[in-house]
């Protein structure tokens, strides 16, 4: 995990979002409790992309944006695939 820098954009990250992390997760208080995007494993991360305004986490089905200069907070959520009939008929 340490080739990803998640501790050093974390702490960019802190001036505007109450996030906090140990050696396995990652927890963004400023989200409710019961919120699915509040607490993330590290090493579900695919990737973490900084652009100008935001930084984000890439996961498997969905992107988290922080942002940079805000307490914005933004979800991507990747569209599923449609199954063709036999698909859905067989669980392929």
């Amino acid at each position: 995990m340490a080739e990803l820098g998640i501790d050093d954009y974390l702490s960019i990250l802190t001036e505007h979002h109450h996030i906090v992390s140990d050696d396995m997760e990652v927890v963004v208080e400023d989200l409710e409790e019961f919120n699915p995007f509040r607490m993330f494993l590290k090493r579900s991360i695919y990737g973490i992309l900084e652009f100008d305004r935001v930084i984000a986490f890439v996961f498997r089905s969905h992107i988290l944006f922080f942002g940079k200069d805000s307490n914005q907070l933004r979800v991507h959520i990747k569209p599923e695939k449609k199954q063709s009939f036999l698909g859905k008929l067989f669980g392929h």
